[in-house]
């Protein structure tokens, strides 16, 4: 059998049904308008402050948002597929047979910037976010230990950018306040 990444037929735009063989190995693999993305597994810091991120907003979200690693956000051609750090979605969506989210149904994408490239969170992932309409995106840096959140998506990108350091608050999707001190401890 060939490597199901490997392509025998002439080359054209990467589209979503083309990973449904990827391999298991670890590696993320995403599409951004036909291109395929390759991503190593997070290192362990960079798992930790997910995880912690995750715990904040599942003790604060109610129980009708699902808040999910490793659930692929897919645009309706096929063309464009993420899969974010973190999701919040209405939890019935947990029940059905789709292959990934459709991007109306992300109330709030999560993205840690990635050590190994962080071009691919700061613009690329912040441009494909905003272009399909995805309500709110959060770009968590460790380096400068701030949020960026980003809202009201646009085709040209988010309208609306808000930098948190110490504290991040607000009342939507629901109510929360997170302790970004202690989430980058």
């Amino acid at each position: 059998m060939a490597h199901p990444l490997l392509r025998a037929e002439p080359l054209r735009a990467w589209r979503f049904e083309d990973l449904l063989d990827s391999p298991d190995d670890g590696y993320r693999y995403e599409i951004f308008d036909g291109s395929l993305l390759v991503t190593p597994p997070p290192p362990m810091p960079h798992a930790n402050l997910v995880y912690r991120l995750r715990r904040a907003l599942e003790r604060q979200a109610p129980e009708t948002l699902a808040v999910c690693e490793a659930i692929g956000v897919l645009r309706e051609d096929g063309t464009s597929y993420f899969v974010p750090d973190l999701v919040l979605f209405d939890a019935t969506l947990l029940g059905t047979t789709l292959p990934a989210l459709p991007p109306s149904a992300a109330q709030l994408i999560v993205e840690v910037v990635s050590p190994s490239n962080p071009s691919n969170d700061l613009v690329l992932k912040r441009h494909g976010y905003a272009l399909v309409g995805v309500a709110e995106y959060w770009i968590v840096d460790v380096r400068t230990q701030e949020v960026l959140v980003l809202t009201d998506p646009s085709p040209t990108g988010y309208l609306t950018e808000e930098k948190h350091t110490g504290s991040l608050r607000n009342d939507r999707p629901f109510s929360y306040e997170i302790d970004l001190a202690a989430i980058f401890a």
